[in-house]
């Protein structure tokens, strides 16, 4: 077994990176050659877990960003097979399906962000500043 580094010898981001890469703390520990306790013991502080949390936002962020860019090629291949009359009628129509149904899915959300925008636009308590 290879001896322990000290614990201060690694920094967070080297923990968060091996965090992120292996997926378990046992196999951090591994990579960063260091204890499961120490890893434990970074992970209960408020900086090492701000850190952490933002890694994580990053990597989903980049992944959405990622199928974003992917999502109008991804609709113009579903409608072509809905317009293609060479297809049978039982696929055009699984294809349809799928654009009404998810094209509910994203107005409900957009309908969701348009509340939470307006709920922080709302005065507080109501008091509103422009009446002082």
């Amino acid at each position: 077994m290879a001896s322990k580094k000290n614990q201060t010898a690694v920094s967070d981001e080297e923990i968060i990176a091996a965090l992120l890469q292996s997926g378990s703390i046992a196999q951090a520990a591994q990579i960063t050659g260091i204890g499961q306790r120490t890893i434990y013991d970074r992970m209960g502080t408020r900086d090492f877990k701000a850190a952490y949390s933002a890694a994580k936002s990053d990597i989903v962020r980049a992944a959405v960003l990622t199928m974003n860019r992917s999502l109008s090629a991804a609709v113009e291949v579903v409608t072509g097979i809905m317009n293609d009359d060479t297809n049978n009628a039982g696929t055009r129509l699984q294809a349809a399906k799928m654009i009404i149904e998810n094209a509910a899915k994203f107005s409900d959300r957009i309908a969701e962000e348009d509340r939470k925008t307006a709920a922080w636009a709302e005065p507080a308590f109501g008091f509103d500043p422009a009446k002082w």
